[in-house]
């Protein structure tokens, strides 16, 4: 009987085995690859996890992995990677091989992609000092020039009392303001879709279909040329694109201000897209000339853009592009802030002069914003 209980209990343990076996030799594997949602690109390193338990795998540097699966049918898998949203996928066969696609997180920034080396990088990988103030922020912000745009880049200075009189300064060096240097170029280079614009007044007008802008500190080489020893300003515009897409925005303010932009995109042909845009800014004279009964320090700006891009192959593309712009103030006029004793004469004071010349000022509050 005891010689039967053991022979019973061996074969108990054999059986056991096999079934064990038998399930081993049951279970399943699991293949397939993980690519970017929005690029198609295969992700290196995501975890792919059988929810529930311990089996998970890692892609490899095609992207692909492979995971043992359990025999019970169906199962979730989670896919879930540094930056982009966790996926869940529910498996319903293991037959095929599965290609599962994941896309970015809206709630972590994006790659800043910018063109400070004449080539496309992240602005991150560029041993340069740069600052890259996005499209939106400056439609925000009503940045409609460099002149506001200095708000929110660090260390720019743009100081104009009129076009020909204008400097563009990075980190206090550039030009000088006050002296009309018509021959000279500024030590700050200004450039728009890569080309240079070599007077300082291009810098006063209204920007059109703006994507980013760069700011680059310090000199620049070769790269930008000899006039950019003190840093460079780099305008990227908008691209003409082969989907259809148009916008019309308008602003109003005090002091009679409007300003109006849109444009237009799409494809003319197979190859060849097109994008038109349209800039018109107006606002009355912040100061009143008390002589002519005139708002003075208007603006009356317009600006026009169009552009062709030609697809020559899928890695190539050229662009032809014409802008026009105007502005017609009433405008450069300054107040008096303040009237200081030198070290001249008392006749020669300023304040005797303009009685011998029996002169008065219109106001000496620089708030009351009245000339003459």
């Amino acid at each position: 009987m005891k010689f039967m209980k053991t022979k019973e209990y061996l074969l108990v343990l054999l059986l056991a085995f096999s079934l064990t076996g038998f399930s081993q030799g049951k279970q399943s594997k699991l293949s397939g690859s993980v690519k970017d949602s929005n690029s198609g690109e295969s992700l290196i390193g995501v975890v792919v996890q059988i929810q529930g338990s311990k089996q998970a795998a890692v892609t490899d540097a095609s992207g692909k992995f492979i995971l043992n699966t359990p025999n019970a049918l169906p199962f979730t898998v989670l896919v879930s990677y540094a930056g982009y949203e966790k996926q869940e996928y529910i498996i319903k066969s293991v037959d095929d091989e599965l290609n599962f696609e994941i896309r970015q997180s809206t709630n972590l920034l994006s790659r800043v992609v910018v063109t400070a080396r004449r080539r496309s990088e992240t602005a991150q990988n560029i041993p340069i000092p740069i600052s890259v103030i996005g499209g939106n922020l400056i439609a925000e912000a009503g940045a409609f020039n460099v002149n506001r745009v200095k708000e929110l880049a660090p260390s720019v200075q743009l100081y104009s009392s009129n076009p020909r009189n204008t400097g563009l300064n990075i980190r206090g060096l550039g030009s000088s303001f006050g002296l009309t240097n018509d021959g000279i170029d500024p030590g700050v280079g200004f450039y728009v879709d890569g080309v240079y614009y070599a007077r300082p007044a291009a810098t006063t007008l209204d920007f059109i279909d703006v994507e980013q802008i760069e700011v680059l500190r310090g000199p620049q080489g070769t790269l930008f040329g000899k006039n950019t020893t003190a840093g460079a300003f780099n305008v990227t515009t908008k691209k003409p694109s082969f989907t259809p897409g148009a916008n019309f925005e308008v602003s109003y303010g005090n002091y009679g201000y409007i300003q109006a932009k849109s444009s237009i995109t799409g494809p003319i042909t197979k190859n060849i897209a097109a994008r038109v845009s349209f800039s018109g800014t107006q606002r009355d004279g912040l100061l009143t000339n008390v002589v002519t009964q005139q708002k003075v320090n208007d603006l009356n700006n317009l600006g026009v853009r169009g552009q062709l891009l030609f697809k020559l192959s899928n890695n190539t593309t050229a662009i032809l592009a014409a802008d026009a712009t105007r502005q017609r103030p009433n405008g450069y006029a300054q107040v008096i802030a303040g009237v200081v004793t030198t070290k001249r004469s008392a006749y020669r004071q300023f304040n005797s002069i303009i009685a011998d010349l029996g002169y008065t000022l219109p106001s000496t509050n620089p708030f009351d914003r009245l000339i003459d």
